[in-house]
């Protein structure tokens, strides 16, 4: 008998903590993918790539002054965040260039007017072979009747409509798409530097499901409804085809755990993190705006 993971309101739950990103640079819209909120202010864990809209990670993407972020979840209109932390870069000096933690950060400019739906964040990975839990805004979700490509131009209200999707009112449409799996492959990765004592843990999975386009910055949640893990990226294989081998997705999805919070709550200094990934929550609502790290 195959026993759900989740019950249906766990489940509802990581929907509602779900938030679709879009980015826009100027009035051009240059990335978009899934976020979740692990705290009830709304507060944002997602991947870096998704800020910057490329990898590797350019810092200078996300601090263009013309550089815009909105996230949308459902229920709530679209706000405007701004990055708090994006990418762990590491320096290794026996590699060629340095290895980036594809996490990320953000933050509402303006307090949401009722606490957003969370989901608890646990720094301690998955263990081997459990199931888990992933969502996201996968590019496998169209609109109902693809209302979207039949609404008429010049019809009243679709110019406005169409603004609105641009800002993610998909979450309202569809919602993230859920998937389970199970963790077919978790690897510990230490970086120390012992000149400075600076230390960063993170754990690197494959998940025995594929998420797409569009999932990248989604949860992984365990089956005590805590995100245990942001989905990163498609894991790949090669395929002859003709004389070359060419790269395809290989039904299996790579995320990265939530350790590396331990090291962004001490580079930083900030308090509200250190509470989240040591309790599970963070303070009250009504709390001064957070610096950017």
């Amino acid at each position: 008998m195959n026993i759900p993971l989740l019950s249906p309101d766990a489940l509802q739950r990581i929907s509602d903590a779900c938030c679709y990103i879009s980015v826009f640079l100027g009035d051009e819209k240059i990335s978009q993918g899934t976020g979740f909120a692990y705290t009830a202010n709304g507060e944002v864990l997602t991947a870096a790539h998704v800020v910057t809209g490329r990898s590797p990670i350019r810092h200078c993407d996300y601090k263009d002054p013309d550089q815009r972020i909105y996230c949308k979840f459902a229920g709530h209109p679209a706000a405007e965040y701004r990055v708090f932390f994006c990418s762990i870069d590491l320096d290794i000096p026996s590699f060629t260039s340095r290895i980036q933690l594809d996490l990320a950060i953000l933050l509402p400019k303006s307090p949401f007017a009722t606490a957003v739906s969370h989901i608890p964040a646990n720094v301690n990975p998955p263990t081997l072979g459990e199931r888990v839990c992933l969502a996201g805004f996968s590019e496998e979700l169209e609109l109902p009747f693809n209302v979207d490509r039949l609404l008429q131009h010049d019809f009243s209200g679709a110019a406005q409509f169409r603004e609105a999707m641009r800002t993610g009112y998909i979450a309202d449409m569809t919602g993230p798409l859920l998937k389970q799996g199970n963790v077919g492959n978790l690897r510990r990765i230490v970086a120390e530097n012992t000149q400075n004592g600076d230390r960063v843990e993170c754990d690197v999975m494959y998940i025995d499901n594929a998420m797409h386009a569009g999932a990248s910055g989604g949860p992984v949640v365990n089956g005590k409804g805590e995100a245990v893990g942001v989905l990163s990226q498609r894991a790949v294989t090669r395929v002859d085809v003709g004389q070359e081998k060419v790269r395809v997705p290989s039904g299996c999805t790579v995320a990265l755990s939530l350790a590396p919070l331990l090291h962004i709550a001490r580079k930083t200094g900030d308090a509200v993190t250190e509470q989240v990934v040591r309790h599970g929550h963070a303070p009250a609502m009504c709390r001064e705006p957070r610096a950017a790290g």
